[in-house]
């Protein structure tokens, strides 16, 4: 199997962010690479679904982690993140401008209802 570099790309992304996903599950506050990953992940996924608008993903792309799911200074580091992702019609430029600006989880997109965690909260649940 021969992968295009953004193909490659896009396998990093996933991998850091099942990684980072289970260590937030789990209570452990992410770092730099992990909140980054399971951002730029979910707007990837929700991209592909065709169910979202580029407005609508630089609007939840800010509220998937806070302040209390990091390690401390985390939201400092990240100013912005800019990712070319796939739409059903074509790629395209998102841009999400502090991406890590809320304080608290329950002012967050429920755990739940985020794409890319589906699986893994209900294989937690059934163990």
């Amino acid at each position: 199997m021969k992968l295009t570099q953004k193909e490659l790309e896009r396998a990093t992304v996933f991998s850091v962010a099942e990684v980072s996903r289970r260590r937030w599950l789990s209570g452990i506050k992410l770092n730099y690479v992990e909140a980054m990953a399971i951002i730029m992940d979910e707007m990837y996924e929700r991209s592909r679904t065709g169910r979202y608008s580029i407005n609508d993903l630089v609007e939840d792309g800010s509220q998937i982690i806070t302040e209390e799911d990091c390690m401390e200074g985390v939201s400092d580091l990240i100013d912005s993140i800019d990712m070319v992702i796939l739409f059903p019609d074509g790629s395209k430029l998102l841009s999400i401008q502090s991406p890590i600006r809320l304080e608290k989880r329950e002012e967050a997109i429920p755990m739940e209802e985020l794409l890319s965690l589906k699986a893994l909260i209900h294989m937690k649940q059934e163990a």
